[in-house]
C-alpha cells in the first residue's frame, strides 16, 4: 500500500504527464513527466536550443530530449573542447580532494581494487578510456585495452599504458577477442541508447565475465540539493541519468546479473557504481 507521500507524488506526475515523439529506451513507455527545462541563454544551458529532461512515468528512467546536435553545442560538441566546468566550493575541494585521495585512493583506484576482489586477473577493456587514467591503475592487475573515439586522447593513453587502444565509437567497435572485464567509467550517460550500448558491451565479454558501470547518481544528495543546477545533468552532454533502480533494470534487461557485492549505491552516494556478471 502506498504512503501518503507516494500517492501525492504519483498524482503530481499524472498532472504533469507529457507525451513525446519517443519511446522510453528502457521500458518502451510513452508517458513522461518533465523534470526541468533550461531556455537558450540560461546559465546552465550551453546549447543553442532549449534543453529539457524528462522522466518515464513507468520505469523512472531520466533522459534529455531533444538531444542537441554537435553543431548546437560549443566546440562542435567535442568533449575535449567544452566550456570549463563550473565547480562549487572550489577552495574546499582544492584542499579536500588531495587529502581524500591520499587517505582512500582516487575513484579509479577504488573501482579497480573493488573489481579485483571478484576478478583478480585477466583482460580488461575500458570503453571511453580517454587519456588512460583508469587503465594506468588497472595495468597492475590486468592485461589492458582501451576504446576511445578521440585520436588525441587515444594517443596519450597509448603512451601511458603501452597497450592496445582502438580508435572508434562503441557503435562501430569490433574486437578479435573477448574480455574478462569491461569498464564504462562515466560513459553510459552519454550514449544515444543505453540498451543498445550495453547489449554491444555484452558481446565483448566472456561468459562469466564482469561489466562495471560508473555514472552520476540521479536522486543522490547533490541532485536533490541543487535541482536544475545539479552538475550531474552536464547540461546538453548527458543524455540519460540513472538511479540504482534504473541502472539495475538496464543491466538485467541486457543479460547481466547485478552483483550484490561490490556495489556503490548507498543513500548518501552521489556516484553510482554497479557490477554485473554475464551469465555462463
Amino acid at each position: 500500500m502506498m504512503t501518503t507521500k507516494e500517492m501525492r507524488d504519483a498524482m503530481e506526475r499524472v498532472k504533469t504527464k507529457e507525451i513525446l515523439d519517443v519511446q522510453c529506451d528502457l521500458c518502451h513507455g510513452m508517458n513522461f513527466s518533465k523534470l526541468h527545462e533550461w531556455p537558450v541563454g540560461d546559465f546552465w544551458n550551453p546549447a543553442s536550443i532549449p534543453l529539457s529532461v524528462y522522466q518515464c512515468m513507468c520505469c523512472e528512467l531520466v533522459f534529455l530530449h531533444p538531444v542537441p546536435s554537435p553543431e548546437q553545442l560549443p566546440g562542435g560538441g567535442d568533449w575535449w573542447k567544452q566550456r570549463p566546468e563550473y565547480r562549487r566550493m572550489r577552495w574546499w575541494k582544492k584542499f579536500w580532494e588531495p587529502t581524500r585521495y591520499a587517505l582512500f585512493g582516487t575513484p579509479h583506484t577504488r573501482m579497480i581494487k573493488a573489481t579485483s576482489r571478484i576478478c583478480p586477473g585477466g583482460s580488461l577493456l575500458d570503453i571511453g578510456c580517454g587519456t588512460g587514467e583508469l587503465l594506468d591503475v588497472a595495468k597492475k592487475y590486468y592485461e589492458c585495452h582501451g576504446l576511445e573515439p578521440s585520436p588525441v586522447a587515444a594517443e596519450v593513453a597509448r603512451q601511458k599504458i603501452g597497450g592496445e587502444i582502438v580508435e572508434s565509437t562503441l557503435e562501430n567497435a569490433t574486437f578479435s577477442k573477448l574480455f574478462d572485464i569491461v569498464t564504462l567509467f562515466s560513459v553510459i550517460e552519454h550514449v544515444t541508447s543505453p540498451t543498445a550500448a550495453l547489449s554491444k558491451v555484452y558481446s565483448f565479454i566472456k561468459p562469466g565475465g564482469i561489466v562495471v558501470l560508473q555514472t552520476p547518481k540521479y536522486g543522490g544528495p547533490a541532485c536533490k540539493l541543487h535541482g536544475r543546477g545539479w552538475k550531474g545533468f552536464r547540461h546538453g552532454y548527458h543524455t540519460f541519468l540513472f538511479s540504482g533502480k534504473t541502472l539495475s533494470a538496464l543491466m538485467e534487461k541486457t543479460g547481466f546479473d547485478v552483483l550484490s557485492f561490490p556495489k556503490r549505491d548507498r543513500p548518501l552516494d552521489d556516484i553510482l557504481i554497479l557490477w554485473g556478471r554475464k551469465k555462463e
